[in-house]
């Protein structure tokens, strides 16, 4: 699984999930605008949403459903899945795969409530 994507598909993912948490799966790109223009401070334009979410789409990142003339989109992966992917991606690439560690360090920050390390 590839989880790469960009700050407003990150948004538009969010969104999604939040949608399914309150019980709605199936969501047209009118549906997400509608949210994001409800929740977000930030004016987007419909068609850059639908761009996007096709993009999604054709990453794996969204499942399209088509009703009569109309797309329906809902989310390939949960919120946890990819979270669970991603600490994996990082516990390989700093901590030569080693979960425990990176649990510990994510224990300490929150514990501490300040970074477990310092960057200069």
């Amino acid at each position: 699984m590839n989880f790469k994507h960009g700050s407003l598909e990150s948004i538009i993912l969010n969104a999604m999930w939040e949608l399914e948490k309150s019980g709605i799966y199936k969501n047209s790109v009118k549906d997400v605008w509608e949210f994001l223009s409800k929740t977000d401070n930030t004016k987007r334009a419909y068609t850059t949403i639908k761009t996007v979410m096709d993009r999604l789409f054709e990453k794996e990142m969204l499942l399209r459903i088509k009703q009569g003339k109309k797309f329906f989109y809902r989310t390939a992966y949960s919120n946890s899945d990819i979270i669970a992917t991603s600490l994996k991606k990082i516990a390989a690439r700093y901590c030569n795969g080693d979960m425990t560690r990176l649990m510990h360090i994510t224990k300490s920050m929150c514990e501490n409530d300040t970074p477990a390390i310092m960057v200069n």
